[in-house]
């Protein structure tokens, strides 16, 4: 059995943002910094539109009866 659809998953884009904007890392301590700082400052106007497109998300992942979608 397959697991969810990824476009059901708002979070894997808040991933792919941090690491798009993820700086080189010399240490764990670093990385560990980085990404605290880089999540206490994601726009909160990109969360609430991940949120907000749930509703079509999960309609378009019906209408593709759980195949990939444009999300």
């Amino acid at each position: 059995m397959a697991g969810p659809s990824p476009d059901l998953s708002p979070v894997l884009h808040v991933w792919d943002q941090l690491k798009r904007q993820m700086p080189l890392c010399h240490s764990l301590h670093d990385l560990e910094l980085a990404v605290q700082d880089l999540w206490a400052h994601l726009p909160q106007d990109n969360i609430r539109f991940l949120i907000n497109s749930m509703p079509d998300r999960v309609a378009a992942c019906i209408a593709a009866g759980g195949g990939p979608t444009r999300y």
